[in-house]
């Protein structure tokens, strides 16, 4: 029975994500380009509302098909590719 449900789970879960990637952009994005990362998270103590959406100046070092690795410093993050924007400097 656990088993059952496990196994369910699991398979509940790739196709979900299939569906998901399915509406992703296509990739217009290329390896040392800078960009903007959306930002889900609410910090206590701020709004959502008032706070910046887009937070980064992010150079992308690796390209997947849905997914990217940004870097920004030392650090790596892999984010899906609807999670990023472009970055444009206006000065």
């Amino acid at each position: 029975m656990k088993l059952e449900v496990h196994q369910s789970l699991i398979k509940s879960k790739e196709k979900s994500n299939e569906y998901y990637d399915q509406n992703a952009e296509q990739s217009k994005f290329k390896s040392g380009d800078k960009d903007l990362l959306f930002d889900e998270m609410v910090r206590r103590g701020s709004s959502r509302k008032l706070s910046a959406q887009w937070i980064g100046q992010y150079t992308i070092t690796a390209l997947d098909t849905v997914n990217v690795t940004i870097a920004r410093g030392r650090k790596l993050l892999k984010v899906h590719i609807n999670r990023l924007k472009p970055f444009h400097w206006m000065g």
